[in-house]
């Protein structure tokens, strides 16, 4: 489906299969970032029609979002979610001199969204501060990950209490990696080595499983 910008007037395309079936969605744009509403019509006698750009008053709800700067650019992209602007460009800078193109989103919704749809390699969260505290529905579709999935995602958690590279509270919070939230202006190399740990480990596991016919 091709699809104008309004605001920058980039064109681009969205491949159908990535298009919510009979949903009306959002899809922002690879060069200015402006979000797109989508609208799918649907016609009493023949069902769902073909989705068609239209401008939508803010108020009115969109069920599903695509997300097409995965889509267009591919490659290493990291995905952030920390409210904290300080520590949010700590982490984005850190994530690119790893190698990575970072994405912020600081809702937790459109996070799970976001990885739903998949293509992040790194998934950086600050740690939920209560069981009420919004982050716990990143925690929560991580834990309910089928391991297949949740080993092609490595999780970094941003913590107040936990020191960095703290391997046994990682393993408690079923994540990759903990660093410390005083030592976010060091976390590149820290980041980058443990990455490449996890891709090594996981290889190395892969191959092991197809060896005995596993997958």
């Amino acid at each position: 489906m091709k699809i104008t910008c309004e605001q920058c007037q980039a064109s681009f395309n969205v491949p159908e299969e990535k298009i919510p079936q009979g949903k009306s969605f959002r899809v922002q744009c690879p060069r200015c970032r402006h979000t797109i509403a989508v609208r799918c019509a649907t016609d009493e006698i023949s069902g769902p029609a073909a989705p068609h750009q239209e401008r939508l008053p803010v108020s009115e709800t969109i069920e599903d979002d695509v997300f097409q700067d995965i889509l267009q650019e591919g490659g290493k992209a990291a995905l952030v979610c920390i409210d904290d602007s300080h520590r949010r460009a700590l982490v984005t800078e850190s994530l690119k001199e790893a190698g990575f193109q970072p994405y912020v989103e600081e809702d937790p919704d459109r996070t799970v969204r976001r990885l739903r749809q998949g293509g992040y390699e790194v998934l950086v969260l600050e740690e939920p501060l209560a069981p009420t505290d919004r982050r716990q529905v990143i925690v929560d579709f991580l834990k309910a990950l089928p391991m297949d999935q949740r080993r092609t995602l490595f999780v970094c958690l941003i913590s107040a209490e936990d020191r960095t590279m703290d391997s046994m509270a990682a393993f408690r919070k079923e994540v990759d990696l903990i660093i410390h939230a005083g030592n976010l202006a060091r976390m590149q190399p820290v980041l980058q080595s443990e990455v490449k740990k996890a891709r090594s480990f996981y290889r190395i596991f892969k191959e092991a499983l197809e060896e005995r016919g596993q997958i």
